[in-house]
C-alpha cells in the first residue's frame, strides 16, 4: 500500500495515538500513519495495550450507554 493510501486508512492504535498526542500530531507535517511510523516503540506499546485492553473490556462487559 502506498504511503497516501497508509495515511488514509490508519489502523486503530494509530487513530488511538493521533488522539492520544493530538498536539503533536497537528504539529507534524506528516499524515496518520507517518506520525505513527514516527512514535517511539514505548508509544507504540502503550497505543497497542490500551486497545487490547479495551476491546477485551468492551466484549466481555460491553459499551457505555449515553
Amino acid at each position: 500500500m502506498d504511503d497516501q493510501r497508509r495515511n488514509i486508512n490508519p489502523h486503530a492504535e494509530a487513530r488511538l495515538a493521533m488522539a492520544l498526542w493530538g498536539e503533536e500530531y497537528a504539529a507534524q507535517r506528516g499524515g496518520s500513519m507517518d506520525f505513527w511510523d514516527g512514535l517511539s516503540e514505548s508509544r507504540k506499546a502503550l497505543c497497542i495495550r490500551l486497545l487490547s485492553d479495551i476491546l477485551v473490556a468492551m466484549n466481555s462487559i460491553g459499551r457505555a450507554r449515553p
